[in-house]
């Protein structure tokens, strides 16, 4: 058994025991809910969509679209994810949402396009060259070229991970404008600078979301950064499955999440119906009162 594994094994253990309802975690945001403007941020894969071997293949069920859309009439959306936006564009189709893609490279904000980091097109033509050319080097891996990023996939043959591991280092070695990103049973080489955490933060100052209470959801090692940002900002920050984190809190699996978001809705329907309510009240005591005068 290897070092890592071991290591997971621990973190799984002391993780499952940390895992806490959705419901709970709302019961603790319903003062900021009921009193701020609200912006989430949440991954795809492992967190809103189950992991698939083939990344192609992976969906967003449409429950989870239909409560996703919903949403966006009371709080801003912002999907954050290591896809390109255009294939992040494929899983939520038809919709147009908000999408930080490429790990935090690309951005669609309010269906404009904009790049927060700047890439080196030949030497990524080159990286891409490179890994074909060695392949035989790590059969077996799923080999998933991206608009901007090389990933290694070793999900279907754990066993490969220490030399899927030394394959990409060897390739920072030959183009170092990009850096390593380790995920679940995945290695992707992106470029320098390229962050969930970084386009987190952009995006917040860029778009006058400094005034928005923020929230995150993701599940993997490339959430961390986002979970720091969202933890300086004050937030609220939230952990899929098992792993060390940094985030406050750990739901324990995609169905989970799902269930937080329907719960997160329905407490904003009955915001917003207390508010009517509220507001038809005063409207009629108005009347009311100038009937009488």
């Amino acid at each position: 058994m290897s070092i890592l594994k071991e290591d997971q094994d621990l973190e799984d253990s002391l993780a499952t025991s940390s895992y806490i309802l959705p419901q709970v975690i709302l019961n603790q945001l319903k003062p900021i809910i009921y009193s701020h403007k609200l912006v989430l941020f949440i991954d795809i894969d492992g967190t809103i969509s189950e992991f698939h071997p083939d990344p192609a293949k992976s969906i967003i069920k449409s429950g989870t679209l239909n409560t996703l859309k919903e949403l966006q009439q009371y709080i801003q959306l912002i999907l954050v994810t290591g896809r390109s936006i255009a294939q992040a564009q494929k899983l939520i189709y038809p919709f147009d949402w908000n999408i930080a893609g490429s790990h935090g490279l690309e951005l669609s904000y309010q269906s404009r396009l904009s790049k927060l980091i700047d890439l080196n097109p030949e030497q990524f033509e080159l990286l891409k060259n490179y890994i074909t050319e060695h392949s035989n080097n790590i059969p077996q891996t799923r080999i998933e070229i991206k608009d901007y990023s090389v990933a290694l996939h070793f999900r279907e043959h754990p066993y490969l991970e220490h030399q899927v591991h030394a394959f990409a280092l060897n390739c920072l070695t030959h183009f170092q404008d990009f850096e390593l990103k380790a995920g679940k049973f995945v290695f992707e080489l992106v470029p320098k600078g390229a962050n969930k955490g970084s386009a987190i933060q952009q995006i917040i100052q860029q778009y006058h979301l400094s005034d928005h209470y923020p929230i995150f959801i993701g599940d993997d090692l490339t959430d961390e950064a986002g979970f720091q940002v969202i933890n300086t900002f004050k937030g609220c920050s939230i952990k899929v499955g098992t792993g060390n984190t940094v985030a406050q809190h750990r739901l324990e699996n995609v169905t989970q999440v799902q269930a937080f978001l329907a719960e997160f809705l329905e407490i904003l329907k009955a915001q917003q119906q207390l508010l009517l309510e509220k507001l038809h009240v005063e409207t009629h005591s108005v009347i009311k009162s100038c009937k009488s005068t």
